[in-house]
This record gives C-alpha cells, sequence and structure tokens, in this order.
C-alpha cells in the first residue's frame, strides 16, 4: 500500500501536458495605421504628434507589448521613415510591426519586399508572449506577390500554427489587411484578403487555436467574428473615416481567453 501511495504522489507532482492554459492576462497596445503624412507633407507634423503622444500614453500604462498594424507611414520616403523610428524608439515595451499598403506597395515585388525588410525588419514574424503565439503576416502577400515569396511566406506561416498548436499555446494574427470589411463573402476590394482564400485561411488559424486577429487598413473601428475567431479593427491617429476619435485600443486577454478591447483616445 506504502508503493501505490508513494507512486500517486510522484505522479501528483509531475508537470501536465497538453490542453495547457497561459497562467497570465495579457495585455496589448493595438495601433493601427500612424501612417505620418497621411495628410500630404504639410500635415506631417500633425500626424508625428499624434503619434508622439499615442506612444506616451501607451508606455504611461505599460502594456506587455504593441503591435502595429501596418502603414507606419503614408510614403516609403527615407526621411519620412527615419523620423518614424526616431519617434517609434521611444517606445517603453517590445514593439511588432505588421506591412500595410502604404509600407509594401502593391503589386508586390522583390525591389518593394527589401525595402521594407531594410526599413522595420522581417515581414512575417512569431513573437512568444505570456504563453501566446503572436504571429506577424504579411497580409501584402496574402494578396499576391512573386511566387517564390508568396510560398515561403505560406510554409512559414504553416509552421508557426502547427509549432503553436503542438506547444499548446493560443494563436495570436497580426496583419494590416483584414480578412473581411464586413462580410465573410464580401466580393474582393481594396478593404480585404482574396474570397477565394479567406474562409480556409480563417478556419485554418481556428483549427490552430486562433482566437483573435488583429488588423488595420480599413481606417473603420470594427469587431468580425467567423468560425470564433474575432476580427478586431482599432481607431487610429492618422483618419478615422467612421470620425471617431483618434487613439488606439488596449486588448486585455484573460488566461482563460476571454478578453475585453477598450478605446484609449489621445486628444
Amino acid at each position: 500500500m506504502k508503493k501505490i501511495l508513494t507512486v500517486i504522489l510522484i505522479l501528483m507532482t509531475l508537470p501536465l501536458t497538453g490542453n495547457a492554459m497561459p497562467t497570465d492576462t495579457l495585455r496589448i497596445a493595438h495601433v493601427c495605421d500612424p501612417q505620418l503624412g497621411f495628410y500630404g507633407p504639410e500635415k506631417f507634423e500633425y500626424d508625428l504628434d499624434a503619434f508622439r503622444r499615442e506612444i506616451a500614453i501607451i508606455n504611461d500604462m505599460r502594456p506587455d507589448i504593441v503591435l502595429i498594424a501596418g502603414d507606419m507611414v503614408n510614403k516609403m520616403d527615407s526621411a519620412d521613415i527615419a523620423t518614424f523610428k526616431e519617434a517609434a524608439s521611444a517606445f517603453k515595451v517590445p514593439v511588432v510591426y505588421t506591412p500595410g499598403n502604404h509600407d509594401l506597395t502593391e503589386p508586390v515585388s522583390v525591389k518593394g519586399l527589401k525595402r521594407y525588410r531594410d526599413a522595420f525588419g522581417a515581414d512575417f514574424s512569431t513573437t512568444d508572449c505570456k504563453g501566446r503565439s503572436i504571429i506577424s503576416i504579411n497580409s501584402m502577400l496574402l494578396r499576391g506577390g512573386p511566387a517564390d515569396e508568396v510560398a515561403a511566406h505560406e510554409a512559414k506561416f504553416d509552421k508557426a500554427l502547427r509549432e503553436a498548436s503542438e506547444a499548446d499555446k493560443p494563436v495570436i494574427i497580426l496583419s494590416h489587411v483584414p480578412p473581411f470589411k464586413t462580410e465573410i463573402d464580401e466580393e474582393d476590394e481594396y478593404f480585404n484578403l482574396h474570397k477565394d482564400s479567406r474562409r480556409s485561411l480563417l478556419i485554418k488559424v481556428a483549427e490552430a487555436g486562433c482566437r483573435l486577429w488583429l488588423a488595420g487598413h480599413t481606417h473603420m473601428t470594427a469587431h468580425n467574428e467567423y468560425g470564433g475567431v474575432h476580427i478586431l479593427n482599432a481607431e487610429n491617429t492618422s483618419a478615422n473615416f467612421d470620425y471617431r476619435p483618434r487613439g488606439f485600443r488596449l486588448l486585455t486577454v484573460a488566461p482563460d481567453g476571454e478578453f475585453t478591447w477598450d478605446f484609449v483616445g489621445i486628444d
């Protein structure tokens, strides 16, 4: 009997595997489209001032990470890029970028990809943060580009999803273009991913444990959902086409996956 009790006690001390759940709450600053220079050179300082105030507020709030959903600048001008990076260097928390259509113009080219990577770093990345896998994808390549780059991106994406699933890490996707703007079957347009792939893409990420997809691009605030994946488009500091005030969103994700997504104004 003593031996049986000893075995039971040993088994109780072993770490559990499978169905792992994060133990910490995750706080994300969801920043969309700073797009310095949106209103042209004469209003560049207006955008820059807004971005700097946004950074100061985020630094005071001290979230775990900042996810910038693309369009860092309106035009890939060397001086504008340098100014953005100088301002962004003031962040006191980790920052992850994803390319927007103003940072990586369409049709996507090898030259454009190099220019983006030289300016902002990798156009695809995975970041582990408090037990979650944050996957920043290149949504511009999802809409087309050089065949080898598209294939390489798909392979990296599938690998990242597989590894997160095998490690039981919930997935959070960051992209510029959202899968869709209002309806899963809406026609292809400027503000969405291609209709022939968006449904299968959402099913794939859902099966890998994704519940949150953070995007920008639309300049309109939205919360859509498909297959258990919540697609969130936040306000920005350049121009909100739905006349929302300027700012960003603080996303708070509990260990069980429940979340709140609160507006933070800069004005």
